[in-house]
């Protein structure tokens, strides 16, 4: 009886690793690319999700621009929707597709709730409150153990409504205070929108540039009134000097050749 007790420990054993192997996400070599997944959502999603990714194409599809819904989703969940499709619904495996094909259209479907403006929004506020720790790039270089948006591995399972909560409540223990009493409900959301943009590697934002006013020189004018130069007091001075130096000049070559 022990031994079969053992045999049936095994295989519920093997069971569990094979499970959680075929459940692994196979995360990204590289950044994904939104203009790459582009293409790939037009050719084999937007027939259900919609060309705007609403769900509007087919009954039960995701709406992608529902923000309820994605804040509460996360891009590992995406990759195992497309890669294994979703039982009991319409959602069949698209796991022919390469990895990178399924890893770059999951970042162009974050474009349907991450709207440009936002975004934009978000960078200003990520700039003056976050880069010191985490890098302009959102690299964490910034301080040590500080968070990576750019590590797939860290990001891709995390959903939008835990950086959210993150910048609400802050982490105790770690240097992550609350900007609940910073930054508004909206604010809040517009940083979290540009972070997750550090995934990808071709939705960036160009860094504001000031614009220095144009300076235009003076023309200065010389004020003559009206008159010629040589008719004002100031030229009358300059004849009278260079015609006594003329004078002196001839006087000295007149009295070097007599002394001759």
């Amino acid at each position: 009886m022990g031994s079969i007790n053992w045999k049936v420990y095994f295989i519920l054993i093997s069971s569990c690793i094979i499970i959680s192997s075929a459940n692994a996400i196979d995360y990204p070599d590289e950044r994904p690319s939104i203009e790459s997944g582009k293409n790939i959502y037009l050719s084999n999603c937007a027939g259900c999700h919609g060309e705007k990714g609403d769900g509007s194409t087919f009954s039960g599809a995701f709406n992608f621009t529902n923000s309820e819904k994605i804040i509460n989703s996360n891009s590992s969940i995406f990759f195992d929707a497309i890669t294994n499709g979703i039982p009991g619904t319409a959602m069949s495996s698209f796991s022919k597709l390469p990895k990178k094909d399924r890893w770059d259209v999951i970042a162009y479907l974050w474009t349907f709730w991450i709207d440009r403006q936002s975004a934009e929004n978000g960078k200003m506020i990520y700039v003056k409150n976050c880069a010191g720790c985490h890098g302009m790039l959102g690299n964490g270089y910034g301080f040590p153990e500080a968070f990576d948006f750019t590590n797939l591995s860290q990001t891709a399972s995390k959903q939008p409504s835990v950086f959210f909560d993150r910048l609400t409540q802050g982490i105790p223990g770690t240097a992550m205070r609350s900007y609940k009493s910073d930054l508004t409900e909206n604010e809040r959301w517009d940083a979290v929108k540009y972070l997750f943009t550090f995934q990808f590697s071709d939705y960036q934002f160009p860094v504001p540039q000031i614009t220095q006013p144009q300076i235009t020189p003076a023309t200065t004018k010389p004020q003559y009134s009206g008159k010629e130069w040589y008719n004002t007091t100031g030229g009358g001075a300059i004849i009278l000097v260079s015609a006594g130096l003329a004078i002196f000049i001839l006087y000295l070559f007149i009295r070097g050749l007599k002394e001759r």
